[in-house]
């Protein structure tokens, strides 16, 4: 009797033991089920967004497609991207985004860095600066060109009516029908709107600095100058790199802000790649030129933007190696 009792106790006290895996799977195979089923919408149209159209600009950089006449549509091959290489305005536009780029950036972070070593210190003076500093953030870049071009305009323009109150000039100036002042007019306009953006990073990485490295430097005799550029810049390079980076990436994308103010003029002295990509799709309707060029474009970002980061963040967390 004892060895019954004991033998029955045995299989129940087994009976979990076997069963609790296999419930436990079966609920696991429910939930993953479940999870697929919600997640299934949302990566349809993820890819629908995505993939599909890169397959098809891919597809259609092979072929000389004319939107107003699609049944001529022909296989080229490699033509679109030999006539990116001759074309003379279109290295000209590469170019003029180059330089947009690397002039905008680089007065973006001399200007954003002094605005936030102006602003790390918290303070509520600071705060409140800070606050009013987002502003122009807020201020899509369709608009802000549109205020712009009323403030450069010849006849009633803001900027013309207090340089000649001042003094400065005598006659008004028609500042986007010229190359020069078209660039001054372009690239005051982007400063003003993203060194916010840089400022705020920057600002971020100077209050997380911790005080200690700067009073042993300043014990050591380190002031001013050397302070910064020996000890506070160096941790701050983390910060300075993403927002460089960040920015960089950002104002390759510029389209909206020339279109409006210039729309690449005087002639083609402000015709970003961007704009001539626009132009090429959508006022030329030539879709496989445009789908090169945007190709092209993209395999030109992936190169710069890692070397970019390699450079701006060695001996930082932000790259191995």
């Amino acid at each position: 009797m004892a060895n019954t009792l004991s033998t029955a106790g045995a299989a129940r006290r087994a009976a979990p033991a076997t069963g609790a895996p296999a419930s436990t799977r079966a609920r696991r195979d429910t939930n993953n089920r479940l999870g697929w089923a919600l997640v299934t919408p949302a990566v349809a149209v993820l890819l629908a967004l995505t993939i599909f159209p890169a397959a098809y600009l891919l597809y259609a950089s092979f072929r000389r497609f004319n939107l107003m006449q699609p049944e001529a549509a022909q296989f080229v091959g490699l033509d679109n991207y030999r006539n990116i290489v001759a074309n003379a305005d279109l290295r000209h536009s590469l170019w003029v985004t180059i330089l947009f780029v690397v002039v905008a950036v680089a007065i973006e972070f001399a200007l954003g860095l002094g605005l936030a070593l102006l602003l790390a210190k918290q303070s509520r003076a600071n705060t409140i600066a800070s606050t009013i500093l987002i502003l122009p953030l807020a201020v899509t870049p369709v608009v802000s060109a549109l205020i712009w071009r009323e403030l450069f305009n010849p006849n009633f323009g803001w900027v013309n009516y207090y340089l000649r109150r001042v003094g400065i000039m005598e006659e008004p100036i028609a500042w986007l029908s010229q190359p020069g002042t078209a660039w001054f007019a372009l690239i005051s306009l982007d400063v003003w709107q993203w060194t916010p953006f840089v400022a705020l990073i920057l600002m971020a990485g100077l209050q997380g600095i911790p005080p200690e490295p700067k009073e042993a430097a300043a014990v050591d005799g380190a002031q001013g100058w050397r302070l910064f550029w020996d000890v506070v810049f160096p941790m701050l390079r983390p910060f300075a790199a993403i927002a460089i980076l960040l920015r960089t990436l950002e104002a390759f994308k510029t389209f909206g802000t020339i279109r409006v103010l210039t729309g690449g003029g005087p002639g083609i002295s402000t015709e970003i790649i961007n704009l001539t990509i626009y132009r090429t799709a959508l006022q030329d309707f030539s879709v496989g030129a445009a789908a090169a060029l945007g190709i092209s474009f993209l395999v030109f970002l992936s190169i710069v933007v890692p070397q970019m980061l390699r450079v701006l963040a060695r001996n930082s967390d932000l790259v191995e190696g």
